[in-house]
């Protein structure tokens, strides 16, 4: 396959990703309601440190000895959406997720999200696309909390196993930035990502 034969399927590709939804058969409607419980594990993927301009991806000793986070840690959550039309559905979701420091000190985290969902698919198999934005209680056992800033996108497939109940598989990534304005917390800014991998029970009427 030549290249312009690559840019061509390319192109045909993003075209029937943008217009099958307009003809293919929808589920919903405006008023529709989706109600989901996920839970399952939550994986640390990277934290940046702004102020010594360095990010250290995975997990274990950091280069100057401080202790980052365990492999995996857990999530659950509860979401609950409206649908404005037949493909975008908005709402919240609260969630509570825990983590590990290596030297055992727990982190915890309570997001709490406004949720939009786009569903391009419809029907027995769904295929959500979402983005969430919020705040996140976080604290550390060992004293401390704050509220950074909170952004998730997610996708995954639902199997709906009868009318209204389905069963779904998401992932996705969490993105965390700690931020402070005043100039003696600078060395305290910093970036973390987490994905989740998570299990998840909906109901829709």
């Amino acid at each position: 396959m030549n290249k312009k034969q690559k840019i061509t399927s390319l192109l045909l590709a993003l075209v029937l990703i943008v217009c099958v939804p307009a003809f293919s058969a929808t589920y919903y409607d405006n008023g529709s309601q989706r109600f989901t419980i996920t839970a399952g594990p939550q994986l640390p993927v990277s934290v940046t440190d702004f102020s010594g301009g360095k990010t250290y991806v995975g997990w274990g000793l950091k280069e100057n000895g401080e202790t980052s986070f365990k492999p995996v840690g857990g999530f659950g959550s509860l979401a609950y959406q409206v649908f404005m039309n037949p493909y975008v559905a908005i709402g919240g979701e609260i969630g509570y997720g825990f983590n590990f420091y290596n030297d055992d000190t727990l982190l915890t985290n309570v997001p709490m999200l406004f949720k939009l969902t786009v569903v391009p698919l419809q029907g027995k198999f769904e295929i959500p696309l979402s983005l969430g934005v919020g705040i996140s209680y976080m604290s550390v056992s060992d004293g401390g909390a704050y509220l950074p800033f909170f952004i998730s996108f997610e996708t995954g497939i639902d199997w709906y196993i009868t009318d209204h109940w389905g069963l779904g598989l998401k992932s996705g990534l969490w993105v965390i930035p700690e931020l402070y304005m005043q100039k003696e917390r600078f060395d305290q800014n910093a970036l973390l990502t987490v994905v989740p991998i998570t299990l998840s029970v909906t109901y829709r009427q």
